[in-house]
């Protein structure tokens, strides 16, 4: 789990770009069915999606809102002891699962750096002292995954890059940042880091 140090029941997780709801509902499995978990997504038609999932898996401890990552929310300031900003990306990735990604215009493509360190930037503020913020993409692009981490460290000296705990099938890792190529594991492309806010 992303918090191991505190007791499950306690634990408050912001999945802020959440639709269909597949990390909330891994992470609510996780948790046993404690704690509380916020399950976000811009468009309101996907909450029901998540709501729906979450009732067919029989998950009490999610509530489905709906909310634009990129828009503070006061009352959530220093609450949260886990966010997951799995942001929008080019998705480059998953080509092989959605080969018409390939179609997509370049230029719709330019603007998803700055979106993608907007997310994390607002999502940040939501961490506790302490607390953990996932940062991931379904791309293999840098200009998308390391370098939006660097950027967003190179203003916010109270988070750290700390280590990815992983199945054996991995390697060690030590960066706290990883990108999975389709072809080395049996995985598409991904972008995962973990950021700890310091204490």
């Amino acid at each position: 789990v992303l918090c191991a140090k505190l007791p499950q029941e306690d634990i408050r997780l912001l999945d802020c770009c959440s639709a269909p709801g597949g990390k909330s509902f891994a992470a609510a499995i996780a948790m046993g069915g404690h704690g509380q978990i916020t399950s976000c997504d811009v468009h309101a038609h996907k909450i029901g999606i998540i709501e729906n999932g979450a009732a067919r898996l029989g998950l009490t401890n999610i509530t489905a809102r709906q909310q634009d990552a990129t828009v503070r929310v006061p009352e959530w300031e220093e609450q949260m002891d886990a966010v997951i900003a799995d942001v929008p990306c080019s998705g480059l990735g998953i080509i092989r699962k959605k080969p018409d990604i390939r179609y997509k215009a370049l230029e719709g493509m330019e603007d998803l750096p700055a979106l993608q360190l907007a997310i994390l930037e607002n999502q940040s503020a939501y961490v506790k002292k302490g607390g953990v913020l996932i940062y991931s993409t379904c791309t293999v692009l840098k200009r998308e995954n390391e370098d939006i981490v660097k950027a967003f460290l190179d203003k916010h000296d109270d988070f750290y890059l700390e280590p990815l705990e992983l199945p054996e099938v991995f390697p060690e890792n030590t960066s706290g940042m990883l990108t999975l190529i389709p072809g080395d594991y049996d995985t598409d492309g991904f972008f995962i880091s973990r950021l700890r806010r310091k204490a």
